[in-house]
């Protein structure tokens, strides 16, 4: 299924993605401890926050956890994925997300701006997940992510941006 992106202000954008990611003061309240569910926040708010239907709609073609997860102000990346904003092409950003839970092989995945709506896309060239039963290593119905061996030789910067080159075009 062709995939397209619209072009929008980097400003706009990040002002976008900001509105849907963790906060500092949930980082806060993270490492003090106080770890609740807000489904006002990022990742829980994904199907529940105006604009977020769509996002949580793609994400779900992959099974995985967000028990770790990256996000606008807590960028330090995963198994050398791809993390934070990133203009692949002129008009065309993007901001990288990395998730995985303690048992399982992160994934990668990107968000960007798509016909008026915010959207994301899970590549699988460069990105080190079972596709066979479309999940994380680690959550497959018979793990193979041991001592976190599975997948490192998948993962390909380069490899992730192409794809999604070659997926998501321009819609004009």
């Amino acid at each position: 299924m062709a995939r397209f992106y619209t072009e929008i202000k980097k400003e706009d954008f990040l002002e976008k993605i900001k509105s849907i990611m963790i906060t500092s003061d949930d980082i806060e309240n993270f490492e003090k401890d106080e770890i609740f569910i807000d489904y006002d926040e990022f990742p829980w708010n994904l199907g529940y926050q105006t604009g977020t239907k769509n996002i949580k709609k793609d994400l779900s073609k992959v099974e995985f956890t967000f028990d770790n997860f990256t996000s606008f102000q807590y960028p330090e990346n995963f198994s050398n994925y791809p993390v934070g904003y990133m203009e692949l092409k002129t008009g065309f950003h993007t901001f990288f997300v990395n998730a995985g839970g303690d048992w399982e092989f992160p994934i990668c995945f990107v968000l960007y701006w798509g016909n008026k709506k915010m959207r994301a896309y899970i590549p699988k060239d460069g990105n080190a997940w079972n596709k066979k039963e479309k999940c994380a290593y680690g959550s497959e119905a018979n793990p193979l992510y041991h001592n976190g061996q599975i997948g490192v030789n998948e993962v390909s910067e380069e490899r992730i941006i192409s794809e999604i080159l070659k997926h998501i075009t321009l819609k004009k």
